[in-house]
């Protein structure tokens, strides 16, 4: 029975009492009786309502106006509070909340600045401007108690589905980012990798080398005052370079990838190191020119990714990453480079690939700071697989350094401006570059 219901029984029963009184001195007495009573419960209430308050500050005291890249470690930083609607009942707290995020981008040439997707000099115009609000969000999450601990569940969405002409409505479908329930240690459902960056750059546009992977899971994590420990059953998804350059994916995995992670928060800041098991498959292979192989093959991979944030004076940081894997491929520069390549025959041959970053994060003051980062990938490719005059398709390497000012001119508001510069090298020789400024303009509710 909720607490309000009970002070209303107590003082309906006073309240008969009081009318059944025979004579004065025992009506005072049963009304100072009533108010006391209705005093103890109005305080007891109140207690009970500040331990709610400060137990759901403390499970989401991440602030979400402190990170550009909010989402690429992998302990789900969309739980946070931001401000928010929230709905109760007896159990249940089911709060909706969200991002209105406007991105304007000036490139030169016109490209991404995604590692694989950067122009060679032969392509793209002299500029463009592009205008997008498709990474604006939302999300719905729930907290119930149980015997278990409490319950948590979280779905969210952006509108970086299927794009529609530019020419009038600007329309986008809906995609989905995390839909994971969290209980007991358990996260299960689709949310960020065990294997990604702990601490990630604080940047408008991803580093080059950014190991970003968002899939479906099973992680069970320990959580100590200083450490923390995750072993994570993730999807496992193959990628192969061909004869023709062009990344293909098998879709015969059998097993899921395993990533095993230390997480370590000492005073001076917080580091990480992840391990990534894989399985590597393939059954009869479509290749990229239409025709499929008739063996088929397998093969183990591996990874590791160290990270960590180092704290300076005031505010300042320094946050790093470094990744070195044989057949890490999806997991480095977002699929840049193939976890190995695939014969005509249907051999595998796995390959190395590695990158990392580094950034200086400076506060000018309470509300105004900066970051500065580099930014490297690159894989040994196994070229002997590969028609040479295909060789221009095949990344080989790609750097890329930002610089930006970040302003907070409301709590739960940004306003950003980043100058990028990237370079790729593909296995032919040749080279490619762009220069790109990007405005953003976010609020979180």
């Amino acid at each position: 029975m909720k607490n309000s219901s009970v002070k209303y029984l107590f003082l309906l029963i006073i309240s008969l009492a009081v009318y059944a009184a025979e004579d004065d001195g025992e009506l005072e007495s049963l009304k100072v009786q009533a108010k006391e009573l209705s005093q103890r419960i109005e305080a007891y209430e109140t207690k009970k309502d500040a331990e709610q308050a400060a137990s759901i500050k403390d499970e989401t005291k991440e602030a979400s106006s402190e990170y550009i890249v909010d989402d690429a470690a992998g302990y789900n930083p969309p739980m946070r509070q931001n401000g928010m609607l929230e709905l109760k009942n007896a159990d249940t707290v089911l709060s909706v909340g969200g991002r209105i995020q406007l991105h304007s981008i000036y490139a030169w040439p016109e490209g991404s600045y995604f590692a694989g997707k950067i122009p060679l000099d032969d392509t793209g115009e002299n500029g463009q401007l592009i205008m997008s609000a498709r990474d604006s969000r939302l999300w719905v999450k729930t907290r119930t108690p149980s015997k278990y601990g409490p319950i948590r569940t979280l779905i969210e969405v952006d509108f970086l589905g299927t794009t529609a002409a530019e020419i009038n409505t600007n329309s986008h479908g809906l995609r989905l980012r995390h839909a994971y329930l969290e209980a007991a240690g358990f996260t299960v459902g689709q949310t960020n990798s065990a294997f990604n960056t702990l601490a990630t750059l604080e940047t408008i546009t991803y580093a080059v080398n950014n190991t970003l992977v968002r899939q479906p899971l099973i992680r069970y994590s320990i959580n100590n005052r200083s450490l923390g420990y995750d072993i994570s059953f993730e999807q496992p998804e193959t990628t192969l370079l061909d004869q023709n350059g062009t990344i293909v994916t098998p879709k015969d995995d059998v097993a899921p990838d395993i990533v095993a992670r230390l997480r370590y928060y000492p005073s001076w800041g917080e580091t990480s190191v992840a391990l990534l098991g894989r399985y590597i498959t393939q059954d009869q292979t479509m290749l990229s020119d239409g025709s499929s192989v008739t063996g088929k093959d397998a093969a183990f991979g591996w990874g590791v990714n160290m990270s960590g944030k180092i704290k300076l004076y005031g505010l300042d940081d320094i946050r790093f990453d470094a990744q070195y894997g044989v057949g890490l491929g999806r997991y480095v520069a977002y699929n840049a480079f193939a976890a190995g390549s695939i014969d005509a025959a249907g051999n595998i041959q796995l390959q190395p690939a590695y990158g990392g970053h580094i950034g200086y994060r400076h506060w000018w003051g309470q509300k105004l700071r900066s970051t500065l980062a580099l930014s490297y990938a690159g894989a040994d490719n196994h070229m002997e697989n590969v028609n040479i005059d295909d060789s221009h398709r095949v990344n080989r390497e790609v750097y890329g350094s930002q610089l930006n000012l970040l302003w907070i001119p409301v709590p739960n508001g940004l306003i950003g401006l980043e100058y990028s510069k990237a370079l790729r090298s593909v296995e032919s020789g040749e080279e490619g570059n762009m220069d790109m400024v990007t405005l953003l303009v976010r609020y979180d509710f």
